[in-house]
């Protein structure tokens, strides 16, 4: 389970430098390192809850993919928000680009992609790759540019066709990269049930309001709404059609973490996580190794 970490709270190890952290940390380590990078973003009373809720999900993407015991070479990564991913995962790189969402929710973290040397730039995807006339289709980097790939949480918030988007990825990964996707399951248990009996659907609409005139970066646009989830089989067709080889395509089980579930929550993630054992497609998570091939 997840240590208890409470805003405003750190013990003596979370306050140790990154040049401490080791390739194979805990779950327990990864959320100290995250509570360490949050009272350095001076965020740890308001943003951090975000990474508080996620953090599990993110850890075990890490170790699933192996990404703590492998040698990354050249990283681009798409969308980390507060995930803080990039920061740890730089010792296993070459080199680490980052594209952010241009959310001034995110500037915080600008002073720590600056001292520690990770290429970060804020950009809009819709603008790029959606339907406009000014839209290049285009990622900022050259053919063959990264050794590896990686975007987790983020493809549910494109609200445009995403296939030019993934063939990008394609042309500027290196013959032999790797692209890590992963997003949250269209076919889960927990979607299956709120449509068959109507929990939240009022809602979700509700948020749209809520929303209406949320300002970024001087656009009324908010990058926060899940516009397209995956299947396992979707999320693989769409990068296999693209000319990717799909290298494995896993589901697993993973909630955002709550301070004080109530009885009911844990009485139905309890089931939600037998029925994914026996029946994995209708976990909350899918998890893509995509490749592209060698000439």
């Amino acid at each position: 389970m997840i240590a208890e970490v409470r805003a405003g709270e750190c013990s003596q190890a979370a306050r140790v430098k990154l040049s401490r952290w080791i390739l194979m940390m805990s779950l327990d380590e990864f959320i100290e390192a995250g509570v360490a990078l949050s009272r350095e973003a001076k965020v740890l009373d308001g943003i951090h809850a975000y990474f508080m809720q996620h953090c599990a999900r993110v850890y075990r993407c890490c170790r699933r993919f192996k990404l703590l015991e492998t040698n990354l070479g050249d990283v681009l990564e798409i969308g980390p928000f507060f995930s803080y991913t990039p920061f740890v995962l730089q010792r296993q790189a070459s080199s680490y680009s980052v594209l952010e969402g241009d959310d001034p929710a995110a500037y915080p973290l600008k002073p720590l992609y600056a001292q520690r040397k990770i290429a970060l730039q804020f950009v809009d995807l819709f603008e790029m790759f959606g339907p406009t006339h000014t839209a290049s289709h285009a990622l900022p980097f050259a053919d063959a540019s990264f050794d590896t790939f990686l975007c987790w949480g983020t493809m549910e918030h494109f609200n445009f066709n995403p296939v030019k988007f993934i063939r990008e990825v394609h042309r500027v990964l290196k013959p032999g990269g790797n692209a890590y996707i992963n997003v949250p399951n269209r076919a889960s248990f927990q979607n299956l049930f709120t449509l068959i009996f109507g929990r939240f659907e009022q809602k979700y609409v509700d948020t749209y309001f809520e929303y209406e005139d949320y300002s970024s970066n001087g656009k009324k646009a908010f990058y926060g709404f899940h516009w397209r989830e995956y299947s396992g089989p979707e999320l693989a067709r769409l990068f296999s059609r693209a000319g990717f080889a799909i290298q494995s395509c896993e589901l697993f089980v993973a909630f955002q973490d709550c301070e004080k579930p109530s009885a009911a929550r844990k009485l139905f993630r309890q089931g939600a996580r037998l029925l994914a054992g026996v029946l994995p497609r209708y976990g909350t998570d899918v998890c893509l190794i995509a490749q592209k091939q060698r000439q």
